[in-house]
């Protein structure tokens, strides 16, 4: 099995050892210095300068601001599972609803696919609800098979993420600061100077701003590596079923996975988590794996054939 994405067919070979130690760097500091990646990775800053522009250009990795969706007025968000004669089509009409966040085309390993799985947010239940109805519910064709309520995402020391953070001092987030998280969105890695022209700052501003939304946890800048070019051909979504508690599930889970992301969800599952492997054999071993540990009930595993769709700019520049 080959997870087709947005960004390549998936079919481009693994990274030269240089370049994944230079990847590997930025998953740990994406906004890294080209001085302080040359001096980590023993090179000079031009050979850094001229990798890392080549394999942004790939797509190897992406580097994106995120920001809580609860940050930008999304309270309620969702993960579904929808049922398509022509999933494809489905998903690429419905990549151009700003409400949804990420599709990928699923199905069995050894067939063709059959179903989306959509990820999407809304500034409440009722207007999520009424999306739900306009995109999918009023297709004959389209059959919503599952809707999960994401209660909350899952950081990597256990704790789930708060639901809002203080914006210390009572800066508000404006219009400056909502254009520089939209960039920053769009690249992450983007200079001060540009986040100043956008925004109509000096630079020496637009990097103060900056750091007041790292500081409060408004954004956190993330790398993202393609998978298939370090190995990982075969993602997929898992709908975790436990009579064990939250925290004994997660250590459970992440005894035997390396989850991309988890988050807590409505339903007799309570966890999903999206997982990487090797092929389409380990991610259902992987499955099976997870499914066999002690005081798991089940798990449904939902391979992905293809990804649609995969943003993270839901601040909108314009919105006071």
């Amino acid at each position: 099995m080959l997870t087709r994405t947005i960004f390549n067919s998936g079919d481009l070979p693994d990274l030269e050892p240089a370049d994944r130690a230079l990847v590997d760097r930025l998953v740990a500091e994406p906004r890294a210095s080209g001085r302080d990646l040359a001096k980590a990775l023993q090179c000079s800053e031009a050979n850094i300068s001229r990798r890392l522009n080549r394999l942004m250009s790939e797509n190897a990795i992406r580097i994106r601001a995120f920001m809580p969706l609860d940050q930008a007025a999304l309270s309620t968000s969702a993960l579904l599972i929808v049922r398509h004669p022509n999933p494809e089509a489905l998903g690429l009409r419905l990549a151009t609803q700003d409400w949804i966040h990420f599709i990928a085309t699923a199905g069995p390993l050894d067939g063709s696919a059959d179903a989306l799985v959509i990820h999407g947010s809304a500034p409440d239940g009722e207007t999520l609800r009424k999306m739900i109805d306009r995109d999918l519910a009023t297709d004959p064709d389209t059959t919503v098979v599952d809707v999960r309520v994401k209660l909350s995402s899952v950081t990597k020391n256990n704790t789930a993420r708060a639901s809002r953070h203080a914006w210390r001092g009572g800066r508000p987030l404006d219009r400056v600061n909502r254009t520089i998280i939209r960039e920053l969105q769009r690249d992450g890695r983007a200079t001060f100077a540009t986040l100043g022209e956008l925004a109509g700052i000096s630079s020496t501003a637009a990097a103060e701003r900056f750091r007041h939304l790292i500081d409060d946890q408004l954004i956190e800048l993330m790398a993202f590596p393609e998978p298939s070019r370090i190995g990982l051909r075969a993602t997929g979504l898992l709908f975790v079923r436990a009579s064990i508690d939250t925290d004994a599930v997660l250590n459970a889970v992440r005894s035997v996975a390396n989850p991309g992301w988890i988050t807590m969800v409505s339903g007799q599952s309570r966890l999903a988590v999206e997982c990487s492997e090797s092929d389409g054999s380990a991610l259902q071993n992987l499955a099976d794996r997870v499914a066999a540990l002690p005081g798991i009930l089940g798990v449904d595993l939902h391979p992905y054939h293809a990804i649609l769709k995969e943003s993270f700019i839901w601040c909108g520049a314009d919105e006071e």
